[in-house]
């Protein structure tokens, strides 16, 4: 491929870490800011980022930092609700509509927003974070209707459970096995097995499959 920059939020660890490397793997020059740098919490630290790397041409953008503070509705409150809605889902509204206007002038770009299993599905506790992955699938989407013909590839990847420390602050033990009874391949993902389809709708290959939601969950959607 070309020589070409991608930015990944959120890769300090788990599933971002293992996308950055799986990108450079594949001859991306990946840019992976720290929360110093860029906290999606707040909305003019995601301005000054954007103003930071105005003139350099970003190819390709991976969504992937996200938060989530389970609880039941009529104890969530709405600085939660609205700082989930942030972290997840405006500020990716933020990014992509600062970089992918340019990628289309440039007539490439490739757009991977990283939901969830949890968009599509209900658990309890769960709704500031369900419906912030909601609305990340309906942006990929309207992106990808609205760029496809200039170039922009646009999908996202949900994970069904994967390996990550996230996982395990908001899952004790005996909670993650019950949830893997649901799930045919009877294990978690490794944030590896995640990284390889996102590489995969980044790649040049990728001219075609756009506007998608690939599920990643061992065929927990299945059950």
């Amino acid at each position: 491929m070309t020589h070409r920059t991608a930015l990944v939020t959120g890769a300090a660890r788990g599933i971002g870490a293992a996308i950055a490397r799986a990108l450079q793997q594949q001859g991306w020059q990946v840019l992976t800011p720290t929360r110093d740098v860029l906290d999606l919490a707040e909305p003019q630290s995601v301005a000054d980022y954007l103003t930071d790397i105005a003139d350099q041409p970003i190819d390709g953008l991976v969504i992937n930092a996200g938060i989530n503070n389970p609880a039941p509705l009529g104890t969530l409150c709405a600085t939660d609700w609205l700082r989930i809605q942030q972290v997840n889902l405006t500020s990716a509204f933020t990014l992509i509509s600062a970089l992918a206007p340019t990628m289309a002038e440039r007539g490439f770009g490739r757009i991977v927003g990283i939901s969830s299993a949890y968009a599509s599905r209900a658990r309890a506790g769960r709704a500031a974070y369900s419906a912030s992955k909601s609305g990340l699938e309906a942006l990929i989407r309207t992106t990808a209707v609205e760029l496809a013909d200039r170039g922009v590839i646009a999908n996202c990847v949900a994970p069904g459970f994967v390996d990550t420390e996230l996982t395990r602050v908001n899952n004790p033990p005996e909670v993650i096995a019950k949830l893997l009874e649901r799930v045919p391949v009877g294990r978690l993902a490794s944030p590896q097995e995640i990284a390889e389809v996102v590489a995969f709708l980044m790649a040049d290959a990728n001219s075609y499959l756009t506007g998608q939601v690939i599920t990643v969950d061992g065929g927990f959607a299945c059950t």
